[in-house]
């Protein structure tokens, strides 16, 4: 290659990687299209998001993040590929989305964000949603976002057959200040409460997240009874051990723990304490 060559290669080179450089991403053309964070029906299942591609390119949409006001992330499957002009409709597992003054930011993979929306409410226990038009936002009715009204479900739910508890024996009550996780609470004037011989998931997973809404819907702001482990009282964090009951009427308390497990969103643990889990499965609530 003679020397011209080479500097008429190199120029061609770098034309080429100024275009590239140029050259928006498809991924930067991805909006947030509509959202409903108070559906009609169902709500702590069917809230979503939908995501438009208005490009002429498809974009690999996998493990990217959508992530509301508090800073708590939903994460589209791994593989996803959001072909041009389509839609892609992310549904959550629980409720996400708070009723007012929300905002939703996307981002994709490596976290660079790629679009956001403002902050706006939603008070209409309705179908109707946010939608983008052009650059602004509109209120109104989606049906072709709209999930169906699931049909009812066949699996056997716990039935509530309370009976009443000597709360003489229970060491200490107080109001549920803070939902930490699904199996950890803080209660006032007694602090960080652990569900004894009980686990649930991890709040990075769909599992744990819909596990802590709802401890969260039966207990948050409200009044519990304990029963703390009379074998350590306290495990290796300080957290207290114990079973934690919930108000049912003026006389019957619900075993929080025995619930969590009858409704499948955490596993027996068995511990070297005085309890066993195994009773709480064979027993009605």
């Amino acid at each position: 290659m003679t020397k011209n060559q080479r500097i008429l290669l190199g120029i061609a080179l770098t034309l080429l990687l100024s275009i590239a450089l140029a050259t928006p991403s498809a991924s930067s053309d991805v909006i947030i299209y509509a959202f409903d964070q108070k559906p009609a029906v169902y709500e702590s299942c069917t809230e979503w998001v939908t995501i438009n591609n208005p490009s002429n390119a498809s974009v690999e949409i996998g493990n990217w993040t959508l992530e509301n006001a508090d800073g708590e992330r939903g994460t589209i499957p791994e593989g996803t590929t959001l072909y041009p002009c389509a839609y892609y409709i992310y549904y959550f597992p629980y409720q996400w989305l708070d009723n007012e003054n929300e905002t939703i930011t996307l981002s994709d993979s490596e976290g660079n964000v790629v679009d956001e929306t403002p902050l706006l409410s939603d008070t209409k226990d309705d179908n109707r949603c946010w939608v983008r038009n052009d650059s602004k936002w509109v209120f109104e009715l989606r049906e072709e976002f709209v999930k169906p009204t699931p049909e009812p479900s066949t699996t056997p739910k716990a039935s509530l057959s309370p009976v009443p508890i000597d709360l003489s024996k229970l060491a200490e009550s107080g109001i549920v200040t803070t939902v930490i996780d699904g199996d950890t609470i803080e209660v006032e004037d007694a602090g960080l409460i652990l569900f004894a011989d009980i686990n649930t998931p991890e709040l990075d997973t769909d599992e744990g997240k819909a596990a802590k809404e709802y401890v969260k819907g039966l207990c948050e702001g409200k009044g519990v009874y304990l029963d703390i482990d009379d074998f350590h009282i306290i495990d290796q964090y300080g957290r207290i051990v114990a079973v934690v009951y919930i108000p049912y009427n003026e006389t019957h308390r619900v075993n929080l723990n025995q619930l969590l497990l009858k409704e499948c969103y955490a596993e027996a643990n068995e511990y070297p304490n005085e309890f066993n889990p195994d009773v709480w499965l064979e027993s009605p609530l």
